[in-house]
Protein backbone atom coordinates (compact mmCIF):
# COMPACT_ATOMS: atom_id res chain seq x y z
CA UNK A 1 0.00 0.00 0.00
CA UNK A 2 1.52 3.38 -1.10
CA UNK A 3 1.68 5.77 1.67
CA UNK A 4 1.20 9.12 2.31
CA UNK A 5 4.94 9.90 2.58
CA UNK A 6 5.30 7.84 -0.68
CA UNK A 7 3.49 10.11 -2.51
CA UNK A 8 5.15 13.24 -1.98
CA UNK A 9 8.29 11.91 -3.50
CA UNK A 10 8.79 10.85 -7.36
CA UNK A 11 9.25 12.98 -10.23
CA UNK A 12 8.36 16.41 -11.49
CA UNK A 13 4.25 16.32 -12.01
CA UNK A 14 3.48 18.20 -14.97
CA UNK A 15 0.32 19.05 -15.45
CA UNK A 16 -0.02 17.64 -18.78
CA UNK A 17 0.73 14.48 -16.93
CA UNK A 18 -1.97 15.22 -14.57
CA UNK A 19 -4.69 15.86 -17.43
CA UNK A 20 -3.66 12.53 -19.41
CA UNK A 21 -4.04 10.59 -15.90
CA UNK A 22 -7.41 12.27 -15.33
CA UNK A 23 -9.19 11.09 -19.13
CA UNK A 24 -7.78 7.83 -19.06
CA UNK A 25 -9.37 7.87 -15.64
CA UNK A 26 -12.51 9.13 -17.07
CA UNK A 27 -12.52 6.35 -19.95
CA UNK A 28 -11.96 3.34 -17.60
CA UNK A 29 -14.25 4.71 -14.51
CA UNK A 30 -16.90 7.04 -16.60
CA UNK A 31 -16.69 10.79 -17.03
CA UNK A 32 -19.23 11.50 -13.90
CA UNK A 33 -17.17 8.86 -11.13
CA UNK A 34 -13.36 11.17 -11.79
CA UNK A 35 -12.62 13.12 -8.72
CA UNK A 36 -9.24 15.01 -6.85
CA UNK A 37 -8.78 12.06 -5.04
CA UNK A 38 -8.69 9.27 -7.63
CA UNK A 39 -6.76 11.67 -9.77
CA UNK A 40 -4.42 12.48 -7.15
CA UNK A 41 -3.88 8.35 -6.82
CA UNK A 42 -3.70 7.79 -10.56
CA UNK A 43 -0.33 10.74 -10.50
CA UNK A 44 0.64 9.42 -6.69
CA UNK A 45 0.35 12.45 -5.23
CA UNK A 46 -1.72 14.30 -2.43
CA UNK A 47 -4.75 15.79 -3.50
CA UNK A 48 -3.73 19.19 -2.18
CA UNK A 49 -0.69 19.31 -4.88
CA UNK A 50 -3.54 19.06 -7.42
CA UNK A 51 -4.39 22.77 -6.95
CA UNK A 52 -0.77 24.03 -8.19
CA UNK A 53 -2.16 22.90 -11.17
CA UNK A 54 -6.15 22.64 -11.97
CA UNK A 55 -8.69 24.89 -9.85
CA UNK A 56 -10.28 22.45 -8.38
CA UNK A 57 -12.82 19.49 -9.96
CA UNK A 58 -13.97 22.11 -11.87
CA UNK A 59 -10.99 23.23 -13.26
CA UNK A 60 -9.46 19.68 -13.89
CA UNK A 61 -12.93 18.53 -15.76
CA UNK A 62 -12.28 21.39 -18.11
CA UNK A 63 -8.66 20.42 -18.41
CA UNK A 64 -9.88 17.12 -19.71
CA UNK A 65 -12.49 18.21 -21.77
CA UNK A 66 -10.14 20.53 -23.33
CA UNK A 67 -8.02 17.77 -24.12
CA UNK A 68 -10.06 15.43 -25.54
CA UNK A 69 -11.64 17.89 -27.90
CA UNK A 70 -8.03 18.51 -28.98
CA UNK A 71 -7.47 15.17 -29.60
CA UNK A 72 -10.65 14.36 -31.85
CA UNK A 73 -9.85 17.52 -33.94
CA UNK A 74 -6.56 15.94 -34.53
CA UNK A 75 -8.51 12.69 -35.49
CA UNK A 76 -10.82 14.25 -37.58
CA UNK A 77 -8.41 16.39 -39.19
CA UNK A 78 -5.89 13.17 -40.71
CA UNK A 79 -8.94 11.65 -41.57
CA UNK A 80 -10.14 14.42 -43.54
CA UNK A 81 -6.99 15.90 -45.18
CA UNK A 82 -6.84 14.58 -48.94
CA UNK A 83 -10.14 13.49 -49.11
CA UNK A 84 -13.94 15.07 -50.44
CA UNK A 85 -17.37 14.67 -50.45
CA UNK A 86 -18.96 10.77 -49.31
CA UNK A 87 -15.22 9.72 -48.97
CA UNK A 88 -14.13 12.62 -46.51
CA UNK A 89 -17.91 12.34 -44.43
CA UNK A 90 -17.13 8.29 -44.37
CA UNK A 91 -13.92 8.88 -43.04
CA UNK A 92 -14.93 11.47 -40.50
CA UNK A 93 -18.14 10.06 -39.04
CA UNK A 94 -15.44 6.51 -38.64
CA UNK A 95 -12.41 8.41 -36.48
CA UNK A 96 -15.68 10.20 -34.53
CA UNK A 97 -17.45 6.53 -33.87
CA UNK A 98 -13.97 4.68 -32.95
CA UNK A 99 -12.66 7.95 -30.31
CA UNK A 100 -16.57 7.53 -29.15
CA UNK A 101 -15.53 4.32 -28.80
CA UNK A 102 -12.21 4.31 -27.65
CA UNK A 103 -12.76 6.80 -25.12
CA UNK A 104 -16.02 7.16 -23.14
CA UNK A 105 -14.80 9.49 -20.83
CA UNK A 106 -13.28 12.11 -22.97
CA UNK A 107 -16.48 11.95 -25.66
CA UNK A 108 -18.14 12.48 -22.46
CA UNK A 109 -16.60 15.33 -21.84
CA UNK A 110 -16.84 17.35 -24.85
CA UNK A 111 -20.56 16.56 -24.51
CA UNK A 112 -20.63 17.92 -21.10
CA UNK A 113 -18.93 21.09 -22.47
CA UNK A 114 -20.52 21.37 -25.63
CA UNK A 115 -22.84 24.18 -24.64
CA UNK A 116 -20.02 26.02 -22.39
CA UNK A 117 -19.46 29.98 -23.12
CA UNK A 118 -15.98 29.01 -22.25
CA UNK A 119 -14.42 31.11 -25.44
CA UNK A 120 -11.05 28.51 -24.91
CA UNK A 121 -13.30 25.40 -25.59
CA UNK A 122 -15.11 27.05 -28.42
CA UNK A 123 -12.49 27.87 -29.85
CA UNK A 124 -10.69 24.31 -30.12
CA UNK A 125 -14.23 23.49 -31.08
CA UNK A 126 -14.23 25.93 -33.79
CA UNK A 127 -11.23 23.92 -35.13
CA UNK A 128 -12.38 20.56 -34.75
CA UNK A 129 -16.04 21.53 -37.13
CA UNK A 130 -13.71 23.46 -39.80
CA UNK A 131 -12.83 20.40 -41.69
CA UNK A 132 -16.56 18.41 -41.28
CA UNK A 133 -18.25 21.82 -42.61
CA UNK A 134 -15.40 22.06 -45.58
CA UNK A 135 -16.80 18.69 -46.16
CA UNK A 136 -20.29 20.12 -46.66
CA UNK A 137 -19.73 23.33 -48.13
CA UNK A 138 -17.83 21.27 -50.83
CA UNK A 139 -21.51 20.03 -51.25
CA UNK A 140 -22.51 23.07 -52.64
CA UNK A 141 -23.99 24.57 -49.01
CA UNK A 142 -23.42 28.03 -47.39
CA UNK A 143 -21.78 28.19 -44.09
CA UNK A 144 -24.90 28.73 -42.61
CA UNK A 145 -26.27 25.57 -44.45
CA UNK A 146 -22.92 23.71 -43.61
CA UNK A 147 -23.40 24.61 -39.82
CA UNK A 148 -26.70 23.15 -39.49
CA UNK A 149 -25.85 20.02 -42.13
CA UNK A 150 -22.72 19.52 -39.55
CA UNK A 151 -24.82 19.72 -36.34
CA UNK A 152 -27.33 16.88 -37.63
CA UNK A 153 -24.30 14.15 -38.70
CA UNK A 154 -22.72 14.94 -35.76
CA UNK A 155 -26.03 14.41 -33.67
CA UNK A 156 -26.30 11.06 -35.72
CA UNK A 157 -23.11 9.82 -35.51
CA UNK A 158 -23.31 10.66 -31.93
CA UNK A 159 -26.26 8.37 -31.42
CA UNK A 160 -24.59 5.79 -33.30
CA UNK A 161 -22.03 5.59 -30.71
CA UNK A 162 -24.19 5.43 -27.95
CA UNK A 163 -26.36 2.91 -29.54
CA UNK A 164 -23.37 0.48 -29.54
CA UNK A 165 -23.27 0.38 -25.64
CA UNK A 166 -26.90 -0.49 -25.54
CA UNK A 167 -28.45 -4.17 -25.83
CA UNK A 168 -29.38 -5.34 -29.50
CA UNK A 169 -32.96 -5.05 -29.99
CA UNK A 170 -32.80 -6.22 -33.53
CA UNK A 171 -31.10 -2.56 -35.07
CA UNK A 172 -28.83 -3.16 -37.63
CA UNK A 173 -25.07 -3.32 -36.94
CA UNK A 174 -23.20 -0.17 -35.52
CA UNK A 175 -20.73 -0.22 -38.66
CA UNK A 176 -23.73 -0.87 -41.27
CA UNK A 177 -25.91 1.54 -39.70
CA UNK A 178 -23.20 3.90 -39.99
CA UNK A 179 -22.48 3.53 -43.60
CA UNK A 180 -25.85 4.10 -44.29
CA UNK A 181 -26.29 6.94 -42.26
CA UNK A 182 -22.91 8.11 -44.56
CA UNK A 183 -24.57 7.13 -47.29
CA UNK A 184 -27.72 9.33 -46.92
CA UNK A 185 -26.27 12.17 -46.52
CA UNK A 186 -24.30 11.41 -49.55
CA UNK A 187 -27.77 11.00 -51.66
CA UNK A 188 -29.34 13.71 -49.90
CA UNK A 189 -26.91 16.33 -50.39
CA UNK A 190 -26.21 14.72 -54.50
CA UNK A 191 -29.89 16.37 -55.16
CA UNK A 192 -28.05 19.92 -55.17
CA UNK A 193 -30.89 20.97 -52.75
CA UNK A 194 -30.99 22.27 -49.21
CA UNK A 195 -34.39 22.56 -47.31
CA UNK A 196 -35.38 26.48 -46.68
CA UNK A 197 -35.44 27.73 -43.51
CA UNK A 198 -38.70 28.12 -41.72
Amino acid sequence: MTTARARTAGPFLDKATLVRAAADLADRDGWSRLTLSKAAEAVDRHVSSLYTHVDGLDGLRREVALLSIDELADDVWRAAIGRSGGDALTAIATVERDFARAHPGRISAIFAFSSTADPEFRARGARLAEPIRATFTGFGLDPDQAATAHQVFSAAVRGLSRSDAEPDSGRPAPDDALTQTVQLFVTALGTGTWPERS
